[in-house]
């Protein structure tokens, strides 16, 4: 079946560094987030709480709002759903499976809790990256937040397939709809498949990549609303009612080209290793701020030498061992759909997106 895409007016291929920017942002949110209030949680250390960083679990949510938007603009430039998924397989897997490798390898000296006791077929489980659909633990506890994505992905691409892309307003009103139905324990199905937690946030991507390049019109914006307050209200937690809002008028901002004024390489470089740094940091990242803290008296100078430590091994994954990885397979494979040259290696820094031509 084909499929016809969404037009986008006078536009063709550039790259979108305020994204980047946002991965940046988002990465680093969540990452000092886990070495300061979740790190407490877990272990209950007794770093003073000046150090907590409580509001940079909403990181996450802000990873799902770009998501969302990278996902719907994908769709509009592939020409098969086996385009797509080959895309999003080579965006995944390749990372995720040398972070895995990494993991076992450098907290199996440690000898971390959360890591001891995994069975050959729970580790083996955790390549398939769908090991939470049967209940086995995680090696990361970052981890969890895959299976939702790859749902997420499935469901665009099925779309994509039967042509209800055009559709996508219908659909967010019914996902919006079966959030908060299942929030009032009325429609109690579907919670972590549907991602029903969290799923407002990759729709409001979806809708601001209306807005951004198909001038979407005021029931866009309407949605992007409703897809905040359902945020708020499915997601009741101490300061969500101040944070989400900030997430959106930070999206706002970025469709509307007002974050260019934070073009700062730093962000960009965290961007551009944003995605292994999510899968490396969490385990790693605490058997270090644990050992550490044992020869480092300065609970400051101990989390921010396993940040360092932590962007280094990121950027080694991303530059020396995905980034080899992913351009041979694209080299080797993406010419069967007929792409461009240009598209087939994988670029430095930056996110490809449509562009005013002439």
């Amino acid at each position: 079946m084909s499929y016809t895409r969404l037009p986008i007016k006078g536009f063709d291929m550039q790259r979108l560094k305020e994204l980047d920017i946002l991965r940046g942002f988002a990465s680093l949110n969540v990452v000092i987030y886990h070495y300061t209030s979740r790190y407490r949680d877990i272990f209950q250390h007794e770093y003073p709480a000046k150090y907590d960083w409580y509001f940079g679990h909403v990181g996450l949510e802000l990873f799902f709002m770009i998501s969302g938007f990278v996902i719907f603009m994908t769709l509009q430039k592939v020409k098969s759903v086996s385009e797509f998924s080959f895309k999003r397989f080579t965006r995944l897997y390749p990372a995720y499976w040398i972070c895995i490798c990494i993991t076992l390898l450098i907290t199996s000296f440690w000898k971390m809790p959360r890591t001891e006791g995994l069975t050959l077929f729970q580790i083996l489980m955790n390549f398939t990256m769908i090991q939470g659909v049967f209940e086995v633990p995680n090696i990361d506890g970052a981890y969890w937040s895959l299976v939702p994505e790859l749902f997420f992905y499935t469901s665009m691409g099925i779309f994509y397939y039967l042509g209800w892309l055009r559709n996508i307003r219908l659909i967010a009103v019914i996902w919006l709809a079966w959030m908060l139905l299942n929030r009032m324990g009325i429609l109690p199905l579907g919670e972590y498949f549907l991602n029903l937690k969290y799923g407002m946030f990759l729709l409001a991507g979806i809708l601001f990549y209306k807005v951004k390049f198909n001038e979407g019109n005021l029931i866009d914006h309407l949605l992007i609303i409703s897809c905040l307050f359902t945020a708020i209200w499915v997601n009741q937690m101490p300061g969500n009612i101040y944070a989400y809002p900030c997430l959106f008028g930070l999206f706002y901002l970025f469709i509307y080209g007002k974050l260019k004024v934070l073009n700062w390489s730093p962000l960009l470089f965290l961007g551009y290793i944003s995605y292994p740094l999510y899968l490396l940091h969490q385990n790693i990242g605490y058997a270090m701020i644990s050992s550490f803290k044992f020869y480092i008296p300065n609970e400051f100078i101990v989390i921010l030498l396993t940040l360092s430590i932590m962007f280094f091994f990121a950027w080694i994954v991303k530059k020396y061992l995905e980034k080899p990885i992913v351009n041979y397979l694209n080299i080797r494979f993406l010419p069967k759909f007929k792409l461009d040259k240009e598209a087939l290696i994988n670029t430095e820094f930056g996110t490809l997106v449509p562009k005013k031509a002439g």
